[in-house]
């Protein structure tokens, strides 16, 4: 029984990746607009999230979850709370968002610099997207996914930076589904022993959706995320969604 709910969770049919499709296309039509408010030069984090929100209600859709613009010290959190606030947006920062159309979700984090940034950020935001890189060319069906988040857990480490969180996750109707694109970082119990050993068995294979998403946060300055939307068709990564890192001069 759960093998046969693992596999279901981890092939799309054809309607899903349809469906997907077009919520990524939903979500794709957020990232000129995302573009066009940074370029301001004011603009505050939940400006840029109540615009978000207008476009995807716009086109018969809604948000997968609380859309998160988060900048300067903000950012240092992989999820800042409160999601979005009055903060006039500068320096690095990130905009995590995503549709739901039909149920059928995408989860999408656009990176941004406005302005100057330090040279520590910057090394942040070059590591943050080598990493990206370095992951969806890595990617192949039949690969177990737990070894592309340990290459890139390496490629991070030795730059003096570590993955704090999954390197990607499945989507479909859930934001989070298999598969889990991570490692064990501490100790496990015993039941989460026998999880991880379900976990570690399972391969990327055609048909899979699922995000990879790569992030640096160091407390007291600021934080890095890129994350696409991904199908694995003709044993192959196609990115769904299109963000890349903005860069915002004044």
């Amino acid at each position: 029984m759960v093998q046969r709910m693992v596999k279901m969770k981890l092939s799309k049919t054809k309607r899903e990746i349809r469906l997907i499709k077009k919520s990524a296309e939903i979500s794709n039509s957020c990232l000129p607009l995302i573009e066009d408010l940074l370029k301001k030069e004011e603009v505050t984090e939940r400006e840029i999230a109540r615009a978000i929100r207008r476009n995807i209600y716009g086109q018969g859709a809604s948000l997968a979850f609380k859309t998160i613009v988060t900048c300067g010290k903000r950012a240092a959190r992989i999820h800042s709370k409160p999601e979005a606030t009055n903060k006039i947006i500068s320096g690095l920062g990130y905009v995590d968002f995503g549709a739901s159309y039909k149920g059928y979700k995408t989860d999408v984090t656009v990176p941004f610099i406005k302005d100057k940034i330090s040279k520590r950020e910057r090394k942040i935001t070059q590591t943050v997207l080598k990493a990206y890189e370095l992951a969806v060319n890595s990617i192949e069906s039949g690969l177990p996914c737990w070894k592309v988040y340990e290459k890139v857990n390496r490629f991070l480490r030795k730059r003096g930076f570590k993955m704090t969180h999954s390197l990607g996750h499945g989507v479909g109707l859930k934001i989070h589904e298999l598969p889990a694109i991570t490692m064990p970082r501490k100790k496990l119990t015993r039941k989460k022993r026998l999880i991880w050993k379900k976990l570690e068995k399972i391969r990327f294979r055609e048909g899979m959706v699922f995000t990879i998403e790569p992030g640096i946060y160091v407390k007291g300055l600021s934080g890095c995320r890129l994350e696409n939307t991904i199908l694995l068709t003709r044993g192959m990564p196609m990115p769904l969604t299109k963000a890349k890192l903005l860069l915002i001069k004044l």
